[in-house]
């Protein structure tokens, strides 16, 4: 576990980013990692010094097999309200999404195999301008593109963004999704846009290292080529 800010720590047991948040009513966790991820995560909060019974809610950034999936493991020890966007809750719940490439396509397949998705039966759709009891302090931005229904949660006055995968860190470098790992390419690039726009210090991505500090002038660095 890293700690980020004052009551905000990255969890590194899973395949993605997942994010603990301490809040006035309890704990969310922003991503729960693959389907097999739970037990790692559970233990990781643990060892850390948190209950998983102190968890509140669950705030997914996007229904991929890596951010949504370790729900349902969750969810058996310990029953929470589960947040996603209204666009992607039909895949949250296990409609099955066409990946916008065949390349794509056969990955999923393969990535399925490995980690069969559990579907959630009941998420509560969030979006942009509502507010979550358990973060009163946080808001919910749209972030669409790599999937419909990308959320993240900014916090103003920390200036920090936890944005999924509209924007990764792999490899300690800063990209947007290529064109073939989003649903919708125009859109991805607006939401670059939108996270330029943000006054922000850190950057917690769903894949790769946080950015802790001049976050706003890395993102700008990733407009020029979009324009």
């Amino acid at each position: 576990m890293q700690r980020i800010r004052r009551g905000l720590y990255l969890l590194e047991s899973a395949l993605a980013n997942c994010y603990l948040i301490e809040g006035n009513h309890g704990l969310t966790l922003f991503d729960t990692g693959q389907p097999s991820a739970a037990p790692e995560l559970i233990e990781e909060m643990e060892r850390n010094g948190f209950s998983l019974q102190d968890l509140e809610a669950i705030v997914l950034s996007h229904a991929h097999f890596d951010h949504a999936g370790g729900a349902r493991g969750l969810l058996e020890h310990h029953r929470v309200k589960v947040f996603a966007h209204p666009a992607d809750i039909p895949a949250v719940k296990g409609r099955r999404e066409t990946p916008p490439s065949l390349g794509l396509r056969l990955v999923r397949s393969l990535l399925g195999l490995c980690y069969p998705y559990r579907p959630l039966e009941v998420v509560v759709p969030i979006d942009e301008g509502q507010a979550l009891r358990s973060l009163p302090h946080w808001q919910v931005l749209r972030l669409p593109g790599h999937t419909p229904g990308s959320i993240g949660l900014f916090q103003p006055a920390e200036r920090v963004l936890l944005c999924g995968d509209a924007v990764n860190n792999r490899g300690r470098r800063l990209a947007v999704p290529s064109d073939g790992h989003c649903q919708d390419p125009a859109a991805a690039r607006e939401t670059v846009r939108k996270i330029g726009a943000l006054d922000l210090e850190v950057l917690g991505c769903g894949h790769g290292p946080v950015l802790l500090r001049g976050a706003g002038l890395k993102v700008h660095d990733l407009l020029s080529p979009l324009t």
